[in-house]
């Protein structure tokens, strides 16, 4: 996972970026996304942090440790994933 700064200009981590990388941009308004002969797909995500504690194991992510714990025991019963009628 990669999450330095990206810079434009010959030999820049933007050039280093790949198929399945992460990167973590801090404050600014803008984004600029150039796309190769191969095309490009993207997720962009923002939004203003929430301030909440993360509790984060593997695919599952809480706000405590007893909440994490609670979900991890539901997921090796088979109980973690509910169903709406």
């Amino acid at each position: 996972m990669k999450t330095d700064g990206i810079n434009s200009g010959a030999g820049s981590l933007a050039d280093e970026m790949g198929n399945r990388s992460l990167v973590l941009f801090d404050r600014g308004d803008e984004v600029t996304v150039q796309a190769g002969e191969q095309g490009i797909r993207f997720l962009l995500v923002s939004g203003k942090p929430i301030e909440e504690p993360v509790a984060w194991y593997g695919p599952i992510v809480m706000n405590t440790e007893d909440e994490l714990r609670q979900a991890v025991a539901e997921m090796r019963a088979g109980t973690f994933i509910k169903h709406g009628k």
